[in-house]
């Protein structure tokens, strides 16, 4: 009894003996090979949940800034956002988009950029010119970043109105009413209320493109001269014959 459990140690012990011998062997041949791609994948990983993370940080701060740049309203601000953070999303057409409407909006309002609501310093004529200038640059690069996709719609109808509302401020309505047309013909059947909006814009730049037609310095004198000749004495007798009592 003691023989056979003495032999059947020895028989296990030889066994593992030989497992643990075909375990170095595979270590010494094989097993670098992949431990290197273990450790490859780990590292991978790694650096992924890594990049994840910053990717997320940075996203959050460009909304931040975007946000900070809406309350202060300076073109430069938004166009700070459209240059540093163009990857993120939508954030270099709103960026755009703002900086070109801040510009827009001092002229209309005809207040320097930053002044106070209340403010009674208006632009210079070389002011407005800039600033013109400068929303329809910003506009226009908004719509050459048009890829005529579903998502971009909305961005590139801001830019075209922009371009046509800074057209109007020039006296430009051929232009105006270009883009407005272009409006019409990028939105198609997507957003019906936009291209009839534009429409609309292009009836009122048909009334305001009609001549208006001013006197002459000569028939402004003429009609001067007819009040002047008129009788008073005849004036006044109407007045009177319409109070005196009947």
């Amino acid at each position: 009894m003691d023989r056979d459990r003495l032999k059947d140690i020895q028989t296990a012990d030889l066994a593992e003996s030989q497992v643990n011998e075909d375990f170095v062997h595979w270590l010494k041949t094989k097993g670098p090979s992949y431990l290197l791609v273990i450790m490859v994948v780990i590292v991978g990983y790694l650096f992924y949940i890594r990049y994840q993370s910053s990717q997320a940080q940075r996203q959050g701060e460009a909304w931040v800034a975007y946000a900070e740049a809406r309350v202060s309203g300076l073109p430069t601000s938004f166009e700070d956002i459209a240059t540093s953070y163009s990857e993120i999303g939508a954030l270099r057409p709103l960026g755009l988009l703002g900086a070109a409407d801040g510009y827009l909006k001092s002229v209309l309002l005809n207040q320097t950029l930053g002044s106070d609501a209340n403010s009674t310093d208006s632009l210079t004529q070389e002011d407005r010119t800039f600033y013109l200038q400068k929303a329809d640059a910003l506009y226009a690069k908004v719509v050459a970043d048009d890829d005529n996709t579903t998502a971009s719609t909305l961005f590139a109808v801001g830019g075209l109105s922009g371009r046509a509302a800074v057209a109007e401020a020039n006296g430009d309505i051929d232009s105006a009413r270009k883009y407005y047309e272009t409006v019409i013909t990028r939105v198609g059947d997507q957003y019906p209320a936009l291209a009839s909006q534009a429409q609309s814009r292009i009836v009122s730049l048909d009334s305001l493109a009609a001549a208006v037609v001013l006197p002459t310095e000569d028939e402004v004198t003429a009609r001067n001269n007819q009040v002047l000749k008129r009788d008073p004495k005849s004036v006044d007798s109407d007045i009177d014959s319409l109070v005196a009592p009947k």
